[in-house]
């Protein structure tokens, strides 16, 4: 039976190694988000997430099959859109590196843990929630577009790898 909560210090290794094997098992792939052990997501993001109270985890049994980080961090880059929802800083959730472990993938997962996020968010006030995708990330944008995110806009970000630092990104929200 899923569960879904918010992580606590006693989860951060296995949070951490979920996803350092996201991200390995996304190389080469076509929805490869340029996820890099040691680049992005940081263990010291993951970690700030778990300690901030602001990492939701899906578990079966005592397994952590997935995970998603929530908070306010909308960094410099998200300022520049005609955003749907007028709101400050601390009414926006910002939705950050939702992912399932590969084998759980197809079931329903990241759906329960976006919805038990958003929910999330509601009960802290938010007025809208926000996030990005990258634009090779198909099954991702069309994800967020089913739970009826909008696409506002379009800009690349250095987060990738060295060889690659530049990535392109959809950002998307969803009025709350």
């Amino acid at each position: 039976m899923l569960s879904i909560r918010l992580a606590d210090k006693a989860d951060l290794t296995a949070v951490t190694a979920l996803y350092h094997e996201v991200s390995d098992a996304m190389i080469g792939m076509p929805f490869d988000c340029c996820w890099r052990v040691g680049v992005h997501p940081s263990d010291e993001l993951i970690e700030r997430f778990v300690r901030d109270g602001s990492m939701l985890v899906a578990l079966d049994d005592q397994e952590i099959v997935a995970a998603v980080g929530l908070d306010h961090d909308l960094g410099k880059e998200y300022g520049e859109f005609p955003w749907l929802v007028k709101a400050d800083e601390d009414e926006v959730a910002v939705v950050h590196i939702l992912t399932t472990r590969p084998g759980w993938r197809g079931r329903g997962v990241s759906r329960e843990l976006l919805r038990a996020s958003l929910d999330e968010a509601r009960r802290r006030g938010m007025k809208t929630a926000r996030l990005d995708v990258t634009v090779n990330n198909a099954p991702a944008i069309a994800f967020y577009r089913s739970e009826g995110f909008v696409r506002i806009g379009c800009q690349a970000q250095e987060i990738g790898p060295d060889d690659d630092p530049f990535v392109v990104l959809d950002v998307m929200e969803l009025p709350l």
